[in-house]
């Protein structure tokens, strides 16, 4: 069983990692392609592009431009904010950590699919920017999702547990997907209703995969037992491939 999360635009490139273990990201090319757009692209280029402020446009202008210059750190240490600060990495043991780096995938707009230990450097880069007329969602459509398909040959469960947001999972390419995605929504009760409230979601997404992480979850099964923020499965708001945690 493989579980996908979303990137993050918040990055903490400070605090020491609790492991010396780490590996290059996959698609190399795919990312070098991409970089040479963004480092391509002025401040008031990447401004417009991405919809930031001044600051932020001459921020990433000097990441792009000095990129291979730039400090380097593993993924699910690098990356920070809602979904991150519900992850409890730096208390994960070397088994824990083992069985992450092969059970958990990370959606990026510049590096596609990383694994947690895939060193990363600073940069921002949404997966619904669109670079040349092409969303980078659509960019590594095929690219990530062959590659989930060869990850999953070597699972003995082999189901894609979605816990990104729908910005990032709409790169998986469900029309060469071979193998049962289940989608994870959570939702809150509230005056009758089951509405989801987005930062809230957040929050519950990264409690689940640091709940799959440091019980080694790997079948589907085993997340219905999962009743962190006091959410519970519920199989009457649920169907196939579509299951509902209720607060």
């Amino acid at each position: 069983m493989l579980s996908i999360i979303s990137s993050a635009k918040s990055l903490d490139f400070n605090t020491p990692v609790p492991t010396k273990l780490g590996e290059e990201p996959i698609f190399y090319s795919n990312q070098i392609q991409l970089l040479q757009l963004c480092k391509d692209l002025s401040k008031d280029g990447l401004k417009k592009l991405m919809n930031i402020s001044d600051a932020l446009a001459g921020l990433n202008y000097q990441r792009f431009q000095h990129f291979e210059e730039q400090p380097r750190k593993q993924a699910i240490f690098a990356y920070d904010g809602d979904v991150y600060d519900y992850i409890e990495r730096y208390s994960f043991t070397p088994s824990q950590i083992d069985f992450m780096q092969t059970h958990i995938g990370i959606m990026s707009g510049l590096y596609g699919f990383l694994r947690p230990l895939d060193y990363i450097k600073p940069y921002r880069l949404e997966m619904a920017i669109k670079l040349n007329g092409m969303t980078l969602s659509s960019f590594w459509n095929s690219i990530i999702t062959n590659h989930i398909n060869e990850t999953l040959v070597h699972h003995q469960n082999k189901y894609l547990i979605n816990l990104a947001s729908v910005e990032y999972s709409s790169a998986i390419a469900h029309n060469i997907l071979k193998n049962p995605i289940i989608n994870i929504y959570f939702k809150e009760n509230r005056n009758d209703q089951l509405k989801t409230i987005g930062l809230n979601a957040k929050k519950a997404r990264g409690m689940m995969a640091n709940f799959i992480i440091k019980n080694s979850i790997d079948t589907p099964e085993g997340l219905k037992s999962f009743t962190e923020g006091n959410y519970a499965f519920s199989a009457l708001a649920s169907s196939d491939s579509d299951w509902v945690f209720i607060k």
